[in-house]
């Protein structure tokens, strides 16, 4: 009772009733988090310490380690799959995330036709995930336009990627589908980055300008060092995904994952779809859970203070 009273001493009356307002705008959010979040993995990391009977058991976790090292109940090697998730992570974070920072910037300092450019940047994150893979799907079957391109610089005609399409040929399904990753990776970011870039003052690059910088010195001297906290944000969630990303394996490969595209984020979701089906049981895709967070949850802290510690917080 003490701090309420200390409170109602210290604080006027209009003032508690914002606290009131502020505290009742974040319940919701904090109840959501409590239910979908605390409890769910609560019951996840329980059920990987149970057999089917509620027994406590090692079982789940020797499975995952022998699905690791040779493969899984049903047959598939995580190894592989990890190795996948990884390419794609890398491919749309690594390699395109900073091509799209240069890219992002170049169309905000406001070029000869930037708003027609900048449209066609956010109409791929404007259609939903099933809109864009059946797109693609169409495009990359065998008689699809983009199927008759690669024909035309030599691919086989008497190969399944040129008369099933390429997401139905070990040589060509998963370098799609990591194609795919990558155009997304340019564009993904593209309106979050924009509008980070739009709250830098121009009076710092009028000032800069005077002393003679140039295009990119602005942009690598001012720009990114101003939204470099956006930059940090945008990476640190894509770290969340780094040994679990799939991007719509299930949905490129019809809930197969053949030819070689099979991810652990694809392995994930099948799980869950066995289940569905009666097969198997809960306790193994919790370990795997419990396993691959145990491996991303350092990963994440680590490369947040990295990120952290690579610019100093500017305020604009």
């Amino acid at each position: 009772m003490k701090i309420f009273q200390k409170i109602k001493k210290n604080y006027s009356k209009f003032e508690r009733r914002d606290f009131l307002f502020a505290y009742l705008l974040i319940l919701f959010p904090v109840a959501q988090f409590l239910v979908f979040w605390v409890f769910v993995n609560a019951s996840s990391i329980a059920l990987a310490f149970q057999d089917d009977f509620g027994k406590f058991t090692w079982n789940n976790f020797e499975a995952v380690k022998n699905a690791f090292v040779d493969q899984d109940l049903f047959g598939i090697n995580l190894k592989d799959s990890l190795v996948r998730s990884w390419i794609l992570w890398l491919v749309g974070e690594v390699i395109c995330f900073p091509i799209s920072l240069i890219t992002t910037y170049v169309l905000t300092r406001k070029i000869v036709g930037h708003y027609v450019f900048r449209i066609c940047y956010i109409i791929p994150s404007l259609m939903g995930a099933i809109i864009w893979t059946l797109l693609i799907k169409e495009m990359v079957r065998g008689e699809g336009p983009i199927t008759l391109l690669v024909k035309n610089f030599g691919l086989d005609p008497y190969s399944n990627a040129a008369t099933e399409g390429l997401l139905w040929d070990d040589a060509t399904a998963f370098f799609t589908i990591v194609s795919v990753r990558a155009v997304m990776g340019l564009v993904g970011n593209n309106a979050v980055l924009t509008g980070a870039y739009t709250r830098v003052p121009n009076e710092l690059f009028e000032s800069a300008e005077l002393d003679g910088a140039g295009f990119f010195t602005e942009m690598f001297k001012i720009a990114i060092p101003c939204i470099w906290p956006t930059i940090c944000t945008l990476l640190t969630f894509a770290l969340c995904s780094i040994f679990t990303c799939d991007y719509n394996v299930y949905l490129f490969t019809n809930g197969q994952g053949n030819f070689e595209t099979s991810t652990i984020g694809f392995q994930l979701f099948n799980l869950t779809y066995q289940l569905r089906e009666g097969n198997g049981s809960y306790g193994y895709p919790a370990a795997l859970g419990v396993t691959l967070t145990v491996i991303t949850l350092p990963v994440v802290l680590v490369g947040k203070a990295v990120l952290e510690r690579m610019s100093e917080n500017v305020e604009v």
